[in-house]
């Protein structure tokens, strides 16, 4: 004589609980309420530079919802391993160029004046160079254009460009983005940009000054 299955009710039970744990750990309404509130900054400083982002930097797109920027690794001026998150309790303006990219080449003045004039303990531009070859390239490019006031970040294997474009962030160079003090993503822009005009320097003002509120 059988009796009653009670295996099948068992496994139907902890089908639907796993599903609902699921749920929870792969963005339920606890975990998007955790990320909204890790980056409520990133969303002031999106909210209130939306209306900053216009003319020479229009083509920034701010975030909706914010979210944490991955801890993208690249090297130091000294060669030695740093990631994104050295940066943290600044706001950051991350650039990725290369010198065969003529956009960035153009821009990368206009960063540099960018940093020379609103660089602090509170806003930070770092360029990360990507060229594969030639890492001497770089440096002599900044030592020809005068660029002084940018510190030279590489990453010769290009991963952080890679790891921008697999996230849907990157469509070519220079890609940048606008990051707060916690690592939230605040705006994005492929493209370049006059980083050095009024419309650049009204954006980040905006954004870092919402942000550190």
């Amino acid at each position: 004589m059988k009796k009653p299955a009670a295996y099948p009710r068992r496994l139907a039970t902890f089908i639907l609980a796993a599903a609902g744990a699921g749920f929870l750990y792969a963005g339920g309404p606890g975990v998007k309420e955790a990320r909204a509130a890790e980056c409520a900054a990133a969303a002031r400083a999106a909210e209130a530079a939306k209306d900053a982002a216009k003319g020479e930097v229009a083509a920034m797109t701010l975030a909706k919802a914010p979210e944490k920027v991955a801890d993208y690794a690249f090297n130091d001026p000294e060669g030695k391993p740093v990631s994104l998150s050295a940066f943290k309790g600044k706001t950051v303006l991350l650039n990725i160029w290369a010198t065969w990219c003529a956009p960035c080449r153009a821009e990368m003045p206009e960063l540099d004046k960018l940093q020379a004039e609103l660089g602090s303990d509170k806003f930070q531009v770092v360029v990360v160079n990507v060229d594969t070859s030639r890492p001497e390239r770089p440096k002599k490019f900044f030592e020809e254009t005068g660029v002084k006031a940018l510190a030279l970040y590489t990453d010769p294997k290009a991963n952080i460009f890679f790891e921008l474009k697999q996230a849907g962030k990157a469509l070519g160079l220079p890609v940048t983005l606008l990051i707060d003090p916690e690592g939230c993503q605040i705006g994005l822009m492929n493209g370049p940009a006059a980083w050095h005009s009024a419309d650049a320097k009204g954006l980040v003002t905006k954004a870092m000054e919402a942000a550190s509120k």
